[in-house]
């Protein structure tokens, strides 16, 4: 069983939906486990034609400890709109900068995302153009100057030092896995029986930086002593 909700004037888009118009958000909430199952919707009005792609699948499957495809391909997607969703499209000039951290075992991952991101937006996003940098956290220093910086797995003390300069420098982070809110990363995916944002709301307000109230509504906010 799907259950659609619409909300008016959301530049956000669902983890399983993807559109052109910046004029409706849609979310969906996944009752039943089911295997993975394609489906695409075309709704026409007077004003644009929309086109939905629902993907569902076991959320199961979604572990928080492994790198899974149809994860990495909700990022990519949503990773751009965190940016204008929040006070970050303010340092905004001639391109958006997204800043992909990874450690030498995962760089083929990251890869994958960098690609993943370029192929959904591959003219960029609100007349804005796009540059991934794909970055050993040895090199965390590229990051400096983007707007948002997407983190893989690493030790704790790296993880610790990594979210300490970015915030330092005012770097939107998220990452892959939830047990970084623990660590002080602003956001990340909530994965469970419905897949939403999920806000560090503490970790944005030491970093300086403000996100929508439309994002905060759809969003699960992260408590600190939630489960690691």
């Amino acid at each position: 069983m799907i259950e659609v909700f619409w909300a008016q004037k959301s530049p956000f888009f669902c983890t399983f939906c993807y559109t052109d118009s910046s004029e409706y958000f849609i979310q969906i909430f996944i009752t039943v486990p089911l295997n993975r199952l394609i489906k695409e919707v075309k709704l026409i009005n007077n004003v644009f034609f929309l086109s939905i792609f629902i993907v569902l699948f076991q959320p199961a499957a979604l572990s928080a400890s492994s790198y899974d495809d149809y994860t990495l391909e909700i990022f990519s997607k949503i990773i751009p709109r965190f940016i204008l969703m929040s006070s970050q499209k303010t340092t905004i000039q001639n391109k958006i900068e997204i800043c992909i951290l990874h450690d030498k075992l995962d760089e083929r991952t990251a890869s994958s995302l960098v690609d993943r991101i370029q192929n959904n937006y591959p003219n960029g996003i609100k007349n804005y153009k796009l540059n991934v940098i794909n970055s050993d956290y040895t090199d965390i220093d590229l990051c400096r100057k983007s707007q948002l910086a997407f983190l893989f797995d690493t030790d704790e003390k790296n993880m610790d030092n990594s979210i300490r300069m970015l915030n330092k420098n005012t770097v939107f982070t998220m990452s892959y896995d939830a047990k970084y809110l623990v660590n002080g990363v602003d956001a990340t995916l909530f994965l469970g029986r419905k897949v939403v944002p999920y806000i560090n709301m503490r970790a944005l307000r030491q970093s300086g930086i403000e996100i929508d109230n439309t994002l905060v509504q759809i969003s699960k906010i992260y408590l600190q002593g939630d489960s690691k």
